[in-house]
Formats: structure tokens, C-alpha cells, sequence
């Protein structure tokens, strides 16, 4: 779906309220990659939930927001001097064994063969030699295993890739 720039709203926030976000990023950002090293350590170890306690409501609630939208099941309490964050993945299949393709949208081209009216597009992949890159391939079903990455490589791969939806194959 395409969104117009007549579309985008823009958001209206006092500056009070952009310097209370601005706060702390590098805090939340330090705090995130705890988080999903801890997450990642309990997944390694068989665990299907971690609890974080955090004094600041502001930061708790950012490291919420962001978990939700990673579909975490999660449980906020306020104790007596902190807030207990329960992040729980117990009802989701997180074999890291699973292979996917990952299709890039917006990466579609002519093939070479204008005549076929076919397009390729991109899909990211691990190398042999461990670097993310891109192939293009006429159809997923053109996907041979070495273009198909597991679980566990997405969760150590860099951002670009990790915004990629995946595919199971």
C-alpha cells in the first residue's frame, strides 16, 4: 500500500514533551540490548519467560512498547520501589531450526528476458562466508536452500534484515 505525503498527519508534541523523549536514549538503547540478551539467554538455556525490574516507569514503559510490538506476552506489575516487567514466550514455537526466505518488497526488476514479462526480486541471505547480502530469484519457489536462512541466524542478523516479515519455508 502506498501512502501519499498527503496521507502522513504530522504528530504535534510541546517541546517539553520531545525533550522528555529525547532523555535517556542512550539509557533505553543500552537497556533494549540487555533486554534481548537476556531474552536470547534465557532461550538458549530452554526458559519461556525473564523478569526485568526497573525504578523508572518512563523507561519500563518504552521497553514495554517495544516488546509488545515484537508480540512478547507480557505482564507489568508495580511492587513496593519498582516495576516487574514479565516478558513470557511459552505459547510461541521458537524452534530456531525453522528456515525462511526473506522477501524484500520494492526490490522487483525486469528480467533480462523483456519478452517473458517476468520480474525477479530480492531476497537477503547469509553467505557462505557469514555476510548478509541479497540474491534475485524469478519466484520463491526458485529458492534453493542456500538462500533459505534458520531462526537463530535472524536474531543475530543487522537491523535492514531483521525488518525484513519472513517467510517459512
Amino acid at each position: 500500500m502506498l501512502t501519499y505525503e498527503k496521507d502522513i498527519k504530522p504528530i504535534k508534541i510541546t517541546a517539553r514533551e520531545a525533550y522528555k523523549q529525547s532523555v535517556g536514549t542512550e539509557e533505553y538503547l543500552n537497556t533494549l540490548k540487555d533486554v534481548y540478551s537476556d531474552i536470547q539467554g534465557n532461550i538458549d538455556d530452554g526458559y519461556t519467560n525473564a523478569h526485568f525490574f526497573y525504578d523508572s516507569m518512563n523507561l519500563v514503559n518504552r521497553v514495554y512498547r517495544e516488546l509488545l510490538a515484537q508480540d512478547y506476552n507480557l505482564t507489568l506489575e508495580k511492587e513496593k520501589t519498582c516495576y516487574h516487567l514479565t516478558v513470557d514466550w511459552s505459547d510461541v514455537d521458537l524452534d530456531p531450526n525453522k528456515k525462511y526466505i526473506l522477501p524484500m518488497e520494492g526490490t522487483e526488476q525486469p528480467s533480462y528476458s523483456d519478452s517473458l514479462g517476468e520480474s525477479t526480486r530480492g531476497y537477503a541471505y547469509k553467505n557462505e562466508y557469514g555476510t548478509w547480502t541479497i540474491c534475485h530469484v524469478f519466484s520463491p519457489a526458485g529458492i534453493t536452500d542456500e538462500y533459505t536462512v534458520i531462526a537463530k541466524d535472524i536474531e543475530d542478523a543487522p537491523e535492514w534484515v531483521k525488518a525484513i516479515e519472513p517467510v517459512e519455508v
